[in-house]
């Protein structure tokens, strides 16, 4: 059997100690959630593998009238765990349903892309409230893997400044759709033009002559007169 990324999540998470089918998938739901949520659907598959792979052992613990699996990693699953951390690390990848909505917003109305802006907004929101939470945890020192604080302060950095980034986004492109209301389509287009500038931090001239469409991507007949 071959390992995969999420072969290695549930691998780290028993790195970090023994744990019960219900524990792992919490801390799986908690730790991975927000990057890496595939993990999340395979988490109760997957220790079972690990078991056989001589990686990790089960044993059954009871508790009251009734027993359950506790798992935790063996010294080959440290060796495993320690070769796939000094392998290079695949590209970042993005998931974003909303930018999917984004790039075929033309085929539908403009409320409901703003519709699934705003969606988005609102989980880069309980990312904060989440954020927020974490950071109490570990500055009153109670956090369940208090003892693993140095890594993970750079975890919450990169989900906070992700929460910030898609939360300023939505800001800005609510606004450019607000601003279509009293828009001209040309003012429209020459706006969308601006961004690509703005958002590469470079000077670039305008070609001579760019045809304008509309939101639904339909030529107006008009064209926009530029710089150079």
């Amino acid at each position: 059997m071959k390992l995969n990324a999420t072969s290695y999540a549930v691998l780290g998470h028993l790195a970090m100690g023994p744990w019960n089918m219900y524990d792992l998938a919490a801390q799986m739901r908690r730790n991975v959630h927000y990057f890496f949520p595939r993990a999340e659907s395979q988490v109760y598959a997957e220790p079972k593998r690990l078991v056989e792979m001589g990686l990790a052992t089960a044993e059954a613990e009871a508790t009251g009238k009734r027993s359950r699996t506790v798992y935790a990693i063996t010294d080959a699953g440290r060796d495993e765990l320690r070769r796939w951390l000094s392998d290079e690390s695949r590209p970042p990848r993005l998931e974003f349903e909303a930018l999917l909505r984004v790039i075929f917003a033309p085929f539908g109305d403009q409320n409901d892309l703003a519709a699934a802006i705003r969606q988005s907004q609102d989980g880069a929101r309980e990312i904060f409230t989440l954020g927020e939470h974490i950071c109490d945890e570990y500055l009153s020192g109670s956090a369940p893997l208090q003892r693993y604080v140095i890594a993970r302060s750079m975890l919450h950095d990169f989900l906070w400044s992700y929460a910030e980034f898609i939360d300023a986004w939505a800001e800005r492109s609510l606004a450019r759709i607000d601003a279509w209301n009293d828009e001209s389509v040309a003012e429209q287009h020459r706006a969308a033009l601006e961004a690509y500038r703005v958002h590469t931090h470079l000077a670039r001239p305008e070609p001579a002559d760019i045809p304008v469409h509309d939101f639904h991507g339909d030529s107006v007949g008009d064209s926009i007169k530029g710089q150079s």
